[in-house]
């Protein structure tokens, strides 16, 4: 690593092996820790100050237990080899690296205050087409060049991607942590083997879950699956189990955007040329990708379209997850996964347009045309499908949803194919008249209910009504 290569004493704060965690005002070297910024299983990551010249950066730091295995210590090290190597606007760059006293490494990184595509995914559901764009076009133009130096990413997702908080915005690439040298040398071996699995499974390349070679047609594969997510707000495939997974990876084929979303179905084809299970069939590279993906946004020859206001009813639905400290992770996005298929095959049989869908929300909404007249029929049918709902999992002992119906406006695009497309609009914005806290059975706002007879009503919170079955 040259001169960015140190070895430091990190004194008496250093925490034994069985702790992950620096106090604030540890000092390694010239950088002091400020505060903890995320830790998993390999690891952490601190933000650090400079003590001399007073400038940012975050320092990742091994997990101590993992510096007694080398492959790991190995793996780390090419992370820090493999930035180094790149170049990039949209390329984390490392600032120094090195070890402590007792050989645990760790690299200091440029600082960025963000916060990381699935993070923004999380609070917004799913992103409109030209949002998408313009997170995809500086993540494809850093495979672009880390492909061109004969690095594969191999795993491309939402929390590898961040977004800082400057105008403009600066969208980076990180964690090259599983990346592969498509032609290792002796100072950089391969760390992976035929038949080993490295990535994360909701985007793995059906190559990678069996082991064979990979090149950079495995990251436009995830680029596929990350362009799916982005759209929907869902991931291509979900499962309960790693092993279902990786099937529906190796024979499945990606669910269209336009099932799930009102998205035009040039980004199902999309889609569906990255996440081709034959590398060859894949776009060649990642602009190739790009160039399509630009051309679905802006086309060639749009199709003449009109916009305007209409009344529809919404349906939203919440999966929250139940007061227990016994629930682990994969039990509840299991669960939440479960309930969002469930919610989603009723309000399609009942009519409803998906409008929203993240990793544990649903919207569904149903056009009413120019007038709020004789709607109370439509009104009853969504009724009773959100009392289903409610039942459904009532008994679930992971999740608890919280149902909610609304009538106000949309926008509604008409285009010149009949097809209708709903952009925008009140309704879209669930944080205006869902309520925040938890609410067992259904609840309606006064523009719903407005009308109706014969309901039993109970007062809710944020202004709402429990409608009592």
């Amino acid at each position: 690593m040259g001169d960015l290569s140190t070895t430091v004493d990190a004194g008496s704060h250093w925490p034994t092996t069985t702790q992950r965690i620096f106090d604030s005002g540890t000092r390694i070297g010239f950088w002091q820790i400020e505060e903890l910024i995320a830790r998993g299983g390999h690891g952490a990551v601190y933000k650090v100050a400079h003590t001399r010249t007073n400038s940012l950066g975050a320092i990742k730091i091994l997990h101590p237990s993992l510096s007694l295995v080398p492959r790991m210590v190995e793996r780390f090290l090419r992370e820090v080899d493999v930035i180094l190597r790149l170049d990039h606007p949209n390329i984390i760059q490392i600032q120094e690296a090195g070890a402590l006293y007792d050989g645990v490494p760790y690299y200091v990184m440029e600082y960025l205050e963000g916060k990381t595509l699935r993070t923004l995914l999380d609070e917004m559901g799913r992103l409109d087409v030209i949002e998408v764009l313009s997170v995809l076009e500086p993540v494809c133009s850093a495979l672009e060049v880390a492909h061109g130096k004969g690095i594969v990413h191999r795993d491309v997702k939402p929390s590898n991607i961040i977004i800082a908080h400057c105008m403009p915005a600066k969208i980076k690439l990180l964690d090259f942590g599983v990346a592969k040298l498509l032609e290792p040398d002796e100072r950089d071996p391969s760390l992976t083997s035929i038949g080993q699995q490295v990535g994360t499974p909701s985007v793995m390349a059906p190559e990678q879950i069996i082991g064979k070679p990979v090149d950079l047609r495995t990251d436009v594969y995830a680029l596929g699956a990350l362009l799916h997510q982005l759209l929907t707000g869902r991931k291509p495939f979900e499962s309960e189990t790693p092993s279902e997974l990786a099937q529906l990876h190796l024979e499945a084929p990606p669910p269209r955007p336009s099932e799930r979303v009102p998205v035009s179905p040039a980004f199902d084809a999309i889609v569906a040329r990255a996440m081709d299970k034959r590398p060859q069939n894949r776009y060649p590279t990642a602009t190739a990708f790009l160039d399509a993906l630009r051309q679905a946004v802006f086309g060639s020859t749009p199709l003449a379209s009109r916009s305007d206001d209409q009344y529809a009813l919404g349906l939203f639905v919440e999966i929250r997850p139940r007061p227990s400290p016994n629930l682990d992770d994969d039990t509840l996005d299991s669960a939440a996964a479960r309930a969002l298929e469930h919610a989603e095959e009723r309000m399609r049989q009942g009519g409803l347009v998906i409008a929203l869908c993240t990793s544990n929300t649903i919207l569904g909404m149903q056009l009413l045309g120019h007038s709020l007249s004789h709607t109370q029929g439509k009104r009853r049918v969504l009724l009773a499908i959100a009392r289903t709902l409610c039942n459904a999992f009532v008994d679930d002992a992971a999740i608890r949803i919280s149902v909610t119906l609304h009538v106000d406006q949309v926008s509604v695009t008409q285009h010149e194919n009949g097809e209708p497309e709903i952009t925008s609009g009140v309704l879209a914005r669930t944080e205006s008249w869902a309520p925040v806290e938890y609410v067992g059975g259904v609840c309606a706002t006064p523009a719903f209910i407005g009308g109706m007879e014969g309901l039993s009503l109970l007062p809710g919170p944020d202004g709402v009504f429990v409608v009592s079955p």
